[in-house]
């Protein structure tokens, strides 16, 4: 069975044991087999914090990677990485792995401005390959990827984390089902003090951990981390945004970057949807979350949760009565809004698989032992076993790199940016 129709029969089993059982939510996957998937042979190719996290969920999968590799050798640099997958054989030159005929796949983890020569290399060997967003630091060289990744006969998936994410298509069926009634915005939004900065006593070195921090090798706050909040409204909206307007600036770090720490901007939808989003590395209040506002409700997102607001007005669907209610604190103080309390309705992923165990998910709540990276990654190599091609692929990775390429640019120059529809083609 193929994830969409897998989707779809989960939609109409929720249904029916919504109703018969008086189960809490609408349900969204069904009982999972525990046992031991196929090991896939792969490599993880750069080994940053990124890279190590995908080591991490790969060793919870259990899937050991033939290969780790990275340009800088540095013992107490690869320390870590050696660590969680100590059989891993590592490499300095990516060619070595993809020379291999027995690996199969690999992970893409370099700064993004690095990814293009490995992934159409990899591509070109026959490899799987699963590329961590955005595609890369320019549109020219995200194009190129994903031309790559489209004529491939492998499986080219990028890391759109949130896509894999259970929680976010179990709550995607009540956006798209009509639950939000008339959409009318969206709000989101990234907060963690952090400098971004890594230091390491080699000056060199220290440059070339910190691209994140320069315009020359990256799209800033927005491209690398907000890609994935900017692609879940175009995902859940089902259509591209038409305009972004954008301003920000470096308010608290004056380190010689010339990317900003603090970042705004309004992506402008089809009939007249505004999506709002605002990032920075200068206060770490309220973290982060995506929001959803329509005449009948508005649907919360924070990571692997989430919760339905329902308005006073709205119809009664039934199943809300059985489901579990938690008081949220909500408002934003900054903005003079103050803080108040709200009751939300949980929306529960893993339904399904609660009440097969004899347990009410109202109750139990979302699993959240399973990362969103960790759910890309399985999902990832579950398609390379079977030979099944996900569902997010290099069109939806080069379109979510466009939107966060044109709000980075709208950003840095303070203007909008109207799109053009030419741009999302590959």
């Amino acid at each position: 069975m193929n994830r969409r129709d897998f989707l779809k029969d989960s939609a109409a089993i929720g249904m029916t044991l919504a109703m018969a059982q008086g189960a809490s939510e609408l349900l969204a996957d069904t009982p999972k087999d525990d046992a031991p998937k196929a090991s896939v042979s792969c490599a993880v190719i750069g080994l940053g914090k990124q890279g190590q996290e995908i080591l991490t969920s790969l060793a919870k999968a259990g899937s050991k990677p033939k290969y780790i590799c990275d340009t800088y050798t540095a013992e107490n640099f690869l320390k870590k990485s050696k660590a969680i997958a100590p059989d891993a054989k590592f490499v300095e030159d990516y060619k070595v792995v993809l020379s291999d005929p027995a690996v199969v796949a690999v992970f893409v983890a370099t700064p993004s401005h690095k990814h293009k020569q490995i992934v159409i290399d990899a591509l070109a060997a026959g490899k799987h390959v699963y590329c961590e967003a955005p595609l890369a630091s320019n549109l020219e060289d995200a194009k190129a990827i994903a031309k790559a990744g489209l004529e491939a006969k492998t499986i080219f998936m990028p890391g759109l984390q949130m896509r894999s994410n259970l929680q976010n298509i179990h709550v995607l069926k009540f956006v798209r089902g009509g639950a939000l009634g008339t959409v009318a915005s969206g709000r989101a939004q990234y907060h963690n003090k952090t400098t971004w900065k890594q230091s390491w006593p080699d000056d060199d070195r220290m440059k070339e951990l910190n691209w994140r921090l320069s315009k020359a090798t990256s799209l800033g706050l927005i491209g690398e981390i907000g890609i994935h909040q900017l692609d879940t409204a175009a995902w859940f909206m089902k259509s591209m945004p038409v305009a972004v307007t954008g301003y920000g600036g470096n308010l608290l770090y004056k380190d010689g970057r010339d990317v900003a720490d603090t970042v705004n901007c309004t992506l402008e939808f089809p009939n007249n949807v505004s999506y709002s989003y605002d990032a920075t590395l200068t206060n770490s209040f309220d973290g982060s979350y995506e929001t959803f506002f329509g005449s009948s409700c508005a649907i919360m997102l924070r990571d692997q949760r989430a919760w339905m607001f329902k308005e006073s007005d709205s119809e009664l669907l039934g199943w809300e009565v059985f489901a579990r209610k938690d008081e949220l604190q909500i408002g934003n103080p900054q903005a003079g809004s103050g803080i108040k309390t709200a009751t939300g309705i949980a929306l529960v992923a893993d339904a399904t698989k609660q009440l097969a165990l004899g347990k009410q998910p109202g109750e139990v709540g979302t699993d959240v032992s399973h990362t969103s990276l960790y759910q890309s990654v399985d999902v990832f190599l579950d398609g390379v076993r079977t030979g099944v091609k996900p569902e997010v692929g290099a069109k939806e990775g080069y379109q979510a790199t466009v939107i966060a390429a044109k709000a980075n640019e709208a950003v840095t120059t303070g203007t909008k940016i109207t799109f053009q529809k030419e741009w999302f083609e590959i």
